[in-house]
């Protein structure tokens, strides 16, 4: 229905909703306004249901802006809102967020020593603190396979310190950090030494060092047999024998990749003939050594043994997928293996839909036999798909690509490539990106869109023929999305996926607010005040300076003291006397314009709060 036949008071969207993407777990907020008459109630939908009010994370905001706090992946989709009166309904564009989850290996910031001695019947403690996203659970395990962990409690997540009290016997004590993108263990040998242990050895470092046994200074000789068992994935039990007369202290087992260049890892500590090692990758040939250790050092490795893991699902998603038009409804795919196939790549799933904020299980799909390029039919004409491939082993499917898009329409350009940000500053973002690899040599200009967290607009502009641009007059420390599009006289492509950059911080743009000094005794003055606004503070606010200075002195004869809070109190001023505060608010980049002086007179002597609490304030202006 054209404007100009719509009902008088007909609603009108004055401010749709645009493009968002948020981090798990932090807040969101799609804007949203409208006029009519009678003034229209703004409601929402997602991938075309209303929203599910009764969800206490979901607020429609006085403003009309729809709120969505501690963001999860089930809130991705596409959004619209819709203002409705007593005369009509009308509703916006639909628009997508996008909720994306952080994901950190998890690591050992703080581990425990190899090997850890303690007297018979005595305690210690062992420390083990890893960290990532999601953060891992921690928990300690008894070798060769006791839980530590009671049945009916959770590991802690982080840290666990494990107190082993009235200890009576070695063994190997395993920390393991766990989260869903992965598993790693370190092992520490708890060795137990007997009272007649500790005097023993006392009287043998008092002893003559020639009359010491040739044979106690022997290193110990190589482990033999070596053998491979209980191969997985991520795992292999390795045992062996020793023939040796010595008394050792310990194994050591290495290893590493076989064609890998890098250094052996090592376990240590170990006091039986067998051991699982984990946390390995998975379909990896392995090379692993034995070596025994005594108190005089380590022997030689024993012969080395080869293993291959298991295999498992593919640990990445293909690569480099690509996307070219053959005609108004079919489109050639096609893509390179995953980087890590964690075993035979058997086949591939190809994922295509027009919706791409429904779920993964809605969308068509074909499967590929161990081919990296295919055509997919019976398209839609002149819509833009969204394409994602997976990759399959025996065990399992893999993770999907990152979207691509494309435009069902011959002749209009792909998507450009690794759009990224390579120079950010603090009111400019440059930009840079590879042409499209289909219908390159057609391009007309480039369509540049992007949206800003302050503003909530959505800006568009054409820009000329090249493969990087820089994006002036935005806001300091500011979050904006942008993507890009080719265009050649078909008409425009498939944009990129939406780009998060995050402008530099600045100085603050305006002073602190309301300034006020209180009179508290003859020689102090209790001063408080309220940060720059947040709109202009340009940035984390990370510190004040207070400044004050008698009355008819100059600015530059001012005392400063830098401090962190927003109120502090000036003593040993002097009586019955005039000073002249401000305040300047300042980023990690510099300090802002100072807010307008306020001129305090501290009491006389006798003096006292309660009959003189007169309050001197400033309305945040900036000085002249």
């Amino acid at each position: 229905m054209k404007v100009d036949k719509l009902p008088k008071g007909f609603p009108m969207i004055t401010q749709a909703p645009t493009t968002k993407v948020v981090e798990k777990g932090h807040n969101a907020q799609l804007s949203c306004s409208a006029i009519g008459s009678p003034m229209p109630i703004i409601s929402w939908m997602r991938n075309q249901l209303p929203i599910d009010t009764s969800n206490p994370r979901y607020v429609v905001l006085e403003s009309g802006a729809l709120q969505i706090t501690d963001s999860d992946p089930d809130d991705q989709g596409k959004y619209e809102c819709v203002a409705t009166n007593s005369v009509g309904t009308e509703y916006s564009k639909s628009t997508q967020l996008y909720v994306k989850i952080r994901r950190v290996l998890p690591h050992f910031s703080r581990q425990p020593d190899p090997v850890v001695e303690v007297t018979l019947g005595e305690s210690t403690n062992l420390t083990c603190v890893a960290y990532g996203s999601p953060m891992p659970y921690v928990k300690w395990r008894k070798e060769p396979a006791t839980d530590l962990t009671p049945d009916n409690q959770m590991p802690p997540i982080g840290k666990n310190v494990l107190h082993l009290k009235n200890v009576h016997e070695s063994a190997n004590y395993t920390c393991i950090a766990q989260s869903d993108l992965g598993v790693i263990n370190t092992t520490t040998y708890v060795k137990v030494r007997s009272w007649l242990n500790v005097i023993d050895e006392k009287r043998k470092i008092s002893s003559d060092k020639s009359s010491h046994n040739l044979s106690s200074t022997a290193l110990p000789l190589a482990p033999e047999n070596v053998q491979v068992s209980e191969i997985t994935a991520t795992s292999v039990k390795l045992t062996w024998s020793y023939k040796g007369p010595e008394s050792l202290a310990y194994y050591v087992i290495q290893h590493k990749p076989k064609h890998a260049h890098q250094a052996y890892a090592e376990i240590s500590g170990i006091t039986t003939m067998y051991y699982m090692v984990r946390s390995l990758s998975p379909y990896t040939e392995y090379e692993f050594f034995v070596i025994a250790v005594n108190d005089i050092g380590r022997g030689p490795p024993s012969s080395p043994v080869v293993v291959t893991t298991g295999e498992t699902k593919p640990g990445s998603a293909p690569r480099r997928v690509q996307v070219r038009p053959l005609s108004s409804t079919t489109a050639l795919i096609q893509w390179d293996e995953p980087e890590t196939p964690n075993g035979q790549v058997t086949g591939y799933k190809v994922y295509y839909t027009t919706d791409s904020g429904q779920p993964m299980s809605n969308w068509q799909f074909q499967t590929v036999d161990n081919n990296q390029l295919t055509t997919i039919s019976d398209l839609t004409a002149h819509a833009i798909y969204t394409i994602r491939v997976q990759a399959l082993t025996s065990v399992g499917p893999g993770p999907l690509s990152s979207p691509v898009q494309i435009k069902t329409q011959q002749g209009v350009p792909s998507q450009p490539e690794m759009l990224q940000a390579v120079e950010v500053g603090e009111n400019k973002v440059t930009l840079k990106w590879n042409k499209p690899s289909i219908s390159a040599e057609n391009i007309l200009s480039y369509e540049l869109y992007w949206n800003d967290t302050y503003a909530q607009e959505k800006h568009h502009r054409k820009i000329p023929v090249a493969e990087n641009y820089t994006l002036t007059n935005l806001y300091p420390n500011t979050l904006y999305y942008v993507w890009l599009a080719a265009r050649s006289q078909r008409g425009e492509g498939a944009t990129t996926i939406p780009l998060p950059v995050r402008t530099e911080q600045y100085v603050p743009g305006a002073p602190p607010r309301n300034v006020t000094g209180l009179p508290t005794s003859p020689t102090s003055i209790l001063v408080k005040w309220e940060p720059p606004p947040v709109e202009r503070s340009n940035g984390r606010i990370v510190y004040y300076k207070l400044h004050y200075v008698e009355n008819g002195r100059s600015d530059s004869e001012s005392s400063i003291v830098t401090l962190n809070g927003t109120e502090f109190v000036l003593d040993e001023l002097k009586k019955w006397t005039e000073y002249r505060i401000w305040v300047v608010a300042g980023t990690s980049v510099g300090d802002g314009p100072p807010s307008y002086p306020i001129t305090v007179r501290t009491h006389e002597d006798g003096m006292y709060h309660d009959n003189m609490s007169t309050i001197f304030f400033s309305h945040g202006c900036v000085r002249p």
